[in-house]
């Protein structure tokens, strides 16, 4: 018996269960965009917040960056570099307050703040 999956299927099975006001952490901008256009908060593993006014240029500089490693016919990229203690103390404290404005955003919009 032979499965075969879409590389992306836990990508979209990830947003169909997403409702307005989730937070979604995400390294691939493909998933930050669907996310945002559900209504979804969307952050960065590093900490840097996914918005509607910044994915555009985010997957348009992916899109660049995929033609000219396409075109250099470099395949084989070094990765990430090592998560360190700041890493996470920065992600912490910038999920923290993705958090507080979000919950702060959803009480303003249903009259509770």
């Amino acid at each position: 018996m032979q499965i075969f999956v879409d590389a992306d299927a836990v990508d979209y099975k990830l947003i169909s269960i997403c409702h307005k006001g989730d937070v979604v952490v995400s390294q691939d901008y493909g998933v930050a965009a669907m996310a945002l256009g559900k209504g979804v908060y969307a952050i960065h593993q590093s900490g840097k917040w996914y918005t509607n006014e910044n994915i555009d240029q985010m997957l348009m500089e992916r899109h660049l960056n995929k033609k000219a490693r396409r075109s250099s016919h470099k395949n084989h990229m070094k990765g990430p570099r090592k998560r360190t203690e700041d890493d996470d103390v920065r992600f912490a404290q910038s999920f923290e307050k993705l958090i507080l404005m979000a919950k702060s955003k959803e009480g303003a919009q249903s009259g509770t703040i």
